[in-house]
């Protein structure tokens, strides 16, 4: 048998890897990077974020100063399977595993260098804990409990922080210097990493190419959702409405954004615009919903994945926050967090009976100003 680079991080055992596949390179003489090729791996990194995909995306923001750590690292990363889309492109991540139950059969005969887990969730600290590897940082499953474990100070902190709301309510860190701190990873303000493919991206610019907004004016978009989970990370349709109205008015272009579960209410919305508001539709895949947003100037949003996809997009964002904390979000220069001042403000509660509770007293007038900000910084 001749030789094969099997270090490589190329190297596919089952079939000829992408190199040779483009160019017809072979192991014997493929030189190494980055003249060639050859990119011997020298750490294997397991990272284990099984949580709700906007979660998993603002954690991608650590890939940069994960290879810093370990040069020639290749990283795994095991997720929730409606996460998979999210790592399509990236270049700091080398194969994504879909956590269905169970230790995953690609992992069960593996030994990493180094397993990390950010999270104190017993199903990923379990996962985490059953796969085998020599350092362990993050969260760790105790044996006796079948609860976390935190394995440093870091993590220690991030551990009490999500047991304890009234911590939680005076926090004033962001949630990416918090678990920076839990992996002892050196985070330098990089953003979250979500590549757009040219199909997706195709789809944004035809949308806006048919519906421009008025000369010198901007697309805004505004999800209109928040999951089922937390339905008052959701505005009042009565407060979309009227501000639908004055954006429309004012001949920017409203592009309406969704889930299934938002399929009258933006049919509602344009038709209060007067067929101004564009609804883009509530069953874009991942990748398409991505190539949507980069079409607009400004996005509007709740605390949902769709906040967390503009940010990584690098757009001007405004986010509404009741039950969750404006101040664990980083926004990178580009937004801001609008929030009421009830007393009750991050709350971390599913349902209420507070009357007006806090997305109620968030008012169309707090908001336009939000906006009104982010557009002049856009245009300075």
């Amino acid at each position: 048998m001749t030789d094969l680079n099997t270090d490589c991080r190329h190297f596919r055992s089952d079939r000829p890897c992408a190199p040779h596949k483009a160019t017809g390179v072979v192991c014997a003489t493929c030189e190494p990077a980055p003249a060639g090729a050859y990119d011997p791996v020298a750490t294997r990194v397991l990272v284990v974020k099984l949580a709700a995909a906007g979660d998993v995306l603002r954690t991608t923001c650590f890939l940069p100063a994960l290879h810093r750590r370990w040069p020639g690292a290749h990283v795994t990363w095991v997720t929730a399977p409606d996460a998979l889309p999210l790592f399509a492109g990236n270049p700091l991540v080398d194969q994504v595993i879909p956590f269905r139950g169970g230790v995953p059969v690609e992992l069960a005969a593996r030994r990493f260098d180094v397993i990390l887990n950010p999270d104190a969730d017993p199903s990923a600290c379990a996962l985490a804990h059953a796969a085998r590897g020599e350092t362990r940082l993050g969260f760790d499953l105790d044996e006796r409990t079948g609860l976390a474990r935190p394995l440093g100070p870091g993590a220690a902190r991030w551990f009490e922080l999500g047991v304890r709301d009234d911590l939680k309510r005076a926090n004033r860190t962001s949630y990416q210097q918090l678990v920076a701190d839990v992996l002892q990873l050196d985070w330098r303000l990089e953003p979250p990493m979500l590549a757009v493919d040219e199909a997706a991206a195709e789809r944004g610019r035809r949308l806006r190419a048919e519906h421009p907004p008025a000369d010198g004016r901007l697309v805004i978009g505004l999800n209109t959702g928040a999951g089922r989970r937390w339905r008052f990370k959701r505005w009042t349709e009565d407060g979309m409405t009227e501000l639908v109205r004055r954006l429309s008015a004012e001949g920017h272009r409203v592009f309406l954004l969704g889930g299934p579960d938002e399929i009258e209410r933006n049919a509602r919305l344009v038709h209060a615009s007067g067929d101004q508001a564009v609804d883009t539709g509530t069953d874009n895949p991942l990748p398409v919903f991505a190539g949507i947003v980069d079409a607009c100037d400004v996005v509007l949003t709740g605390d949902t994945l769709a906040m967390h996809v503009a940010i990584a997009r690098g757009k001007r964002v405004v986010a509404l926050f009741g039950p969750t904390s404006p101040w664990e979000i980083e926004f990178f220069g580009r937004g801001e967090a609008v929030a009421s001042d009830v007393p009750c403000l991050v709350c971390y509660l599913p349902d209420c009976d507070v009357a007006p509770n806090c997305m109620e007293s968030i008012t169309p007038d707090m908001v336009q100003a939000a906006l009104t900000r982010q557009v002049e910084a856009l245009r300075a």
